[in-house]
């Protein structure tokens, strides 16, 4: 069986907090939340969208990019609001877990 979210935290420290069915509790930074929107518009192009980092500055007098808000979308995805106007992205469960930004599940390095 496919692990779910089992919550979801919209402004949890250093981005949105999905703790799965499973016991896999992960952050997705908001940047490259927003970066993986899989909408067909930003899957045609990539969302000029900085690198988020620790230290990172606002661009000129911009607010970094975060989650206004958030909508279920039938029991299978979540449709994120950005503070960038953006919102017609259905993040699908299994597509959240799979990019995962966490060190266990980013693949290992290939030698």
């Amino acid at each position: 069986m496919e692990a779910v979210p089992v919550s979801i935290k919209l402004s949890a420290p250093g981005g949105v907090r999905i703790v799965w069915s499973d016991g896999h509790d992960a952050i997705y930074p908001y940047a490259y939340l927003r970066r993986k929107c899989p909408c067909a518009t930003c899957e045609d192009r990539e969302p000029v969208i900085p690198e988020e980092s620790p230290d990172a500055l606002p661009v000129l007098g911009q607010e970094p990019i975060r989650p206004v808000g958030a909508d279920p979308v039938g029991h299978y995805a979540i449709q994120f609001k950005w503070s960038d106007g953006h919102s017609s992205g259905f993040y699908a469960f299994g597509y959240l877990r799979e990019i995962c930004p966490c060190p266990a599940c980013l693949p290992a390095p290939l030698s």
